[in-house]
């Protein structure tokens, strides 16, 4: 005669219908996370009026403004070496569309964007 066991009922009810669900969510939950701060990197940083020879060569001669784009400069609010809050004041630009933070010497990679 064979006995029931419940801790292998438990145990086997536990994985499939627990664990497993649990698993999903928090996965899911994860994946939404990373998702949503993507997007909102996107747009992270702040617009400057940078000096003539960081605007790269094929931009040069419409400079910022062209007949009918307004272009800027976006640099990231944060560096990506230190992590260390950027401002205008925190940077000396290196070369077209790079700067270097005053704290770490990291390069700072700058965006060239129509507004």
């Amino acid at each position: 005669m064979q006995f029931f066991d419940p801790f292998e009922f438990i145990s086997t009810f536990g994985i499939l219908f627990v664990i497993i669900p649990i698993l999903i969510i928090v996965i899911s939950v994860f994946v939404c996370i990373r998702i949503i701060q993507g997007f909102s990197q996107l747009q992270k940083g702040f617009t400057v009026t940078p000096p003539s020879f960081v605007i790269p060569e094929r931009y040069q001669k419409g400079g910022l403004s062209d007949s009918s784009k307004v272009r800027t400069v976006r640099l990231p609010e944060r560096c990506p070496s230190c992590g260390a809050s950027l401002t205008h004041e925190d940077i000396d630009w290196t070369g077209p569309l790079e700067a270097r933070c005053n704290y770490c010497g990291g390069t700072v990679h700058a965006k060239f964007e129509d507004i």
